[in-house]
């Protein structure tokens, strides 16, 4: 545990390889925001000439002096010379070159958490007082962090306001390692206030993400808003299964958490996305209550939608044709707080509202109750389970993420129970089945136009008919191999192509006319 003194400010005492405390030269007011312009013309973050604090010093880093008093903001966009790498700002401070220099300022004191063990300082980071990315912005903010420890200690909101439908006003985290830890405070993605909603997503791709891990009552928010400003936008959390070890933690996790006049199309809706990837997905711990809001809303005059997309980045593993169990959320992580399902909406129009806490897929049109398939496509494999909100997820090591098994019943948790898998069918235009897609294979689709109701005859995807769909994937693959043929020689140029397409036209039309 750090040691603190009563003076006005705490000098730092060397680095830590997690990337440390970031501190200012010289104070701004109180109660301003300091917001990243990118002057610099770098991705960095520990780079001060990036920061401004509302008084055109950008010799500064975030957090102000008093830590309580100020906001961090990423509003700018990402379309500046200093977004290098289409990572936005980048929280690397293994990499970054700036990161020495800031390490060896003095780290402003005043935090009301900063005698709390175990809340900010004993972790030994960067710690920020609130961060907001994309506030009354209708544009893109991402920030991207790799390495380090960062705290924030109270309001963070991805994706605050902007107004706009879809994902021009989107704030957006990646977490690639390092830590990012919100102790005492609610990390909201997709947030309202007065000026209109906001859209926010996490993409976790490796490291740890903590959230009120030393005492809350909420935790990770999508689409959040209030009742005076109303619902925000489109939040999604998106879960990868990285080969590095960590973990996603929070008290709760709430999906369409506020359905103030939301419509469930664009404002209200919630969306989580699980990757298969590295031999499984890995699962999201929830200490307390996972709470999915879906359907009409018992006032009548909202409409929230929570759904669940899962992305298939390699084959499952089959076992007789069944695809492999997937976790995916561990409620009442850890027994302590007896944790539950909950969440409220009408979904089939019975006038009951708390009989429908279940996801809808990727779209919202079809709703996975208990026992219901979920399915996913990898290559020409389609993988089938069926989804249980009564599973069991054990693990093997929960802090570096890994799971030992999943059970489709024994518990609380969200999983899917592996049911079936099936081949479908490949666009094939090699109809004469030589290798090639060639004008040979143009001659018998012709022939068969209209009549054809197999691959000899002409059809090319499998619907049991010729038409038009057929020519146009003849078209698509003309000169090259059959689809699971190696290329033995160059794909035409695109001029060499048409010209074969228009001379099979003029061949087809001279036919027609001596018919």
């Amino acid at each position: 545990m750090l040691s603190h003194q009563a003076s006005p400010s705490t000098k730092l005492s060397g680095l830590f390889a997690a990337g440390l405390f970031v501190v200012l030269s010289s104070a701004p007011a109180a109660h301003a925001a300091i917001t990243w312009d990118g002057q610099a013309n770098t991705q960095w973050w520990f780079d001060p000439v990036n920061w401004n604090a509302n008084s055109n010093a950008n010799n500064v880093l975030p957090p102000i002096d008093p830590i309580a008093s100020g906001d961090t903001q990423i509003n700018i966009g990402t379309t500046g010379a200093w977004n290098l790498t289409g990572e936005g700002v980048v929280y690397d401070p293994a990499n970054d070159p700036f990161f020495t220099s800031a390490s060896s300022v003095t780290f402003p004191t005043g935090s009301p958490l900063v005698s709390t063990p175990g809340v900010m300082r004993d972790y030994g980071p960067e710690t920020i007082y609130r961060l907001y990315i994309t506030r009354n912005q209708t544009n893109t903010n991402i920030l991207t962090i790799k390495s380090g420890d960062l705290v924030i200690e109270s309001t963070t909101i991805i994706g605050r306001s902007g107004s706009t439908a879809e994902a021009a006003n989107l704030g957006k985290i990646v977490q690639t390692g390092g830590s990012l830890r919100l102790p005492t405070a609610t990390l909201d993605l997709g947030q309202r206030e007065t000026s209109g909603w906001g859209n926010g997503t996490y993409d976790y791709r490796g490291g740890v993400l903590e959230v009120q891990q030393a005492g809350g009552t909420q935790g990770i928010r999508l689409s959040a808003g209030s009742s005076t400003n109303g619902t925000g936008g489109k939040g999604r959390f998106i879960m990868h299964n990285p080969s590095t070890a960590g973990h996603v933690r929070t008290f709760d996790f709430t999906l369409a958490a506020d359905g103030n006049n939301g419509d469930g199309i664009t404002t209200g809706v919630a969306t989580v996305e699980f990757h298969f990837e590295n031999g499984g997905t890995r699962p999201i711990q929830v200490d307390r209550n996972l709470t999915i809001n879906n359907g009409l809303d018992a006032d009548s005059i909202g409409t929230r939608s929570s759904r669940l997309e899962l992305v298939l980045d390699s084959a499952p593993m089959l076992t007789a044709g069944v695809p492999q169990n997937l976790g995916l959320f561990d409620v009442n992580f850890g027994g302590t707080f007896s944790g539950i399902i909950n969440g409220t909406g009408d979904l089939d129009g019975d006038a009951v509202f708390n009989d429908d806490r279940v996801f809808s897929n990727a779209a919202g049109s079809v709703h996975y109750r208990q026992g219901d398939t979920v399915s996913a496509t990898f290559g020409n494999t389609k993988y089938n389970w069926t989804i249980s909100y009564t599973g069991d997820i054990t693990w093997t090591d929960p802090v570096a993420g890994s799971v030992a098994a999943v059970a489709g019943s024994g518990g609380t948790d969200v999983v899917l129970v592996g049911l079936s898998s099936e081949t479908l069918a490949v666009d094939d235009a090699d109809f004469n089945n030589d290798g090639t897609v060639d004008g040979k294979d143009f001659l018998i689709w012709q022939r068969g136009f209209g009549s054809g109701t197999n691959n000899g005859t002409g059809d090319a995807n499998g619907n049991g008919a010729v038409d038009a769909a057929d020519l146009t994937i003849w078209k698509s693959q003309f000169g090259g191999p059959a689809p699971g043929v190696a290329a033995v020689s160059a794909i035409p140029e695109p001029a060499t192509m048409a010209l074969a397409f228009v001379a099979m036209c003029g061949l087809l039309a001279v036919r027609r006319r001596t018919a």
